[in-house]
């Protein structure tokens, strides 16, 4: 390092000492490495806090779930279909939304301070045909009053406590065949632990077997959760679709993949545990238009196939695992890890022939509300 002495008459000037290019060199060098450092220290802390935020987003959506449930002695049903067949496959495998009226999350609105929205929607939909979809664009206000609350700039509205802030996607909406926008959300309602193929009726939905705590049509009430309510999944995350083509994680829309989980055991399913990977693990509707090929889709974390809502399991942006929503109102964390090998001996009498010698894991136990096993936290 030079000092430079500038003379000028009777005074003599010392400047600042200058660095040689060599050491500028080296202080470069030095920063970049404590940069490079820092960044992985400050993207883990700012990912932590996203994840904060998302549990307390579960949280407020759960409680919404119970307090519904208490105001109207059971949970909301996951999905209200337009058309109601004899059959719960037929319900949930129509058309994604051509067949969907109110779903979990329309229903719990006004516990989540969101009861204009609610007014708004049901002041259209209480209008004329009962059997009209919430696609339908005809509705107009049942009060009289101007089309102020168009049925498409309802369901495209976006709620901040319905975005897990992890989720890079759902700032895209979901855009139907007809070119409207649906907003998103990254919570999903438990169905149970089959896919919809194997639920056929309200009685196989409500067998041990099935049974999650918000079916299609049907939910349970707080009492029928007889392993517990602290043993039971209500709502675990979802991600929202890879594209504006992809209807996984979209608030409006009921059924598995949009706005629910289902058929994501072990026992019976091919998306058995939290962010699976298996190529034919999510089976729902419009996967062949999103435009991304299978393989590409599986490295994304988003496998998607078929072409109806039969099955969708958890899914997360965060790193190993998912944020889900007990019946009880508590969240916990549950890693990708957690046990989807068959290990448990079922507590119940509805399984027959070859199904007799099957078993259930922790995972699928926290999926069933009424199989008769309970676990520890521990094993989360």
């Amino acid at each position: 390092m030079k000092n430079i002495v500038l003379n000028s008459g009777r005074y003599s000037v010392k400047s600042f000492s200058a660095f040689t290019l060599v050491e500028l060199l080296v202080v470069i060098t030095i920063i970049g490495i404590l940069m490079g450092l820092l960044l992985p220290a400050v993207n883990s802390a700012r990912e932590s806090a996203r994840r904060l935020q998302c549990n307390n987003n579960a949280h407020q959506l759960s409680l919404a779930c119970i307090a519904y449930s208490e105001k109207h002695e059971s949970f909301p049903p996951a999905m209200v279909p337009a058309t109601k067949s004899t059959n719960l496959y037929q319900d949930m495998t129509a058309p994604v939304y051509d067949n969907q009226r109110e779903n979990w999350v329309i229903l719990t609105l006004p516990m989540l301070d969101q009861g204009s929205m609610y007014d708004e929607i049901y002041d259209l939909m209480a209008n004329g045909d009962q059997t009209l979809p919430l696609s339908n664009n005809g509705f107009t206000p049942k009060s009289g009053k101007s089309p102020y609350a168009k049925m498409d700039e309802l369901r495209a509205r976006e709620i901040n406590s319905f975005l897990c802030p992890s989720d890079r996607n759902n700032r895209t909406m979901f855009t139907d065949s007809s070119g409207y926008n649906w907003g998103r959300i990254n919570y999903g309602a438990n169905i149970g632990l089959r896919p919809s193929t194997e639920m056929g009726n309200m009685s196989n939905w409500q067998k041990s077997a099935f049974c999650g705590v918000m079916g299609p049509r049907f939910s349970l009430t707080p009492e029928q959760i007889s392993d517990g309510a602290s043993n039971t999944i209500l709502l675990s995350e979802l991600r929202s679709g890879l594209n504006n083509m992809d209807s996984r994680g979209t608030w409006a829309l009921g059924g598995a993949g949009p706005s629910a989980t289902s058929g994501n055991g072990s026992y019976g399913g091919e998306a058995a545990g939290p962010n699976n990977s298996n190529p034919t693990s999510d089976s729902v509707q419009f996967c062949s238009s999103i435009g991304i090929n299978n393989t590409e889709a599986a490295r994304l974390g988003m496998p998607c196939t078929g072409s109806s809502n039969i099955r969708a399991t958890s899914r997360s942006m965060h790193s190993g695992g998912i944020n889900a929503a007990f019946a009880d109102g508590s969240v916990h964390w549950i890693s990708n890890e957690i046990d989807i090998g068959r290990s448990v001996d079922p507590d119940i009498g509805e399984f027959t022939g070859s199904q007799t010698e099957t078993k259930f894991t922790i995972w699928d136990c926290m999926l069933l509300s009424k199989d008769g096993k309970t676990f520890s936290m521990q094993d989360l």
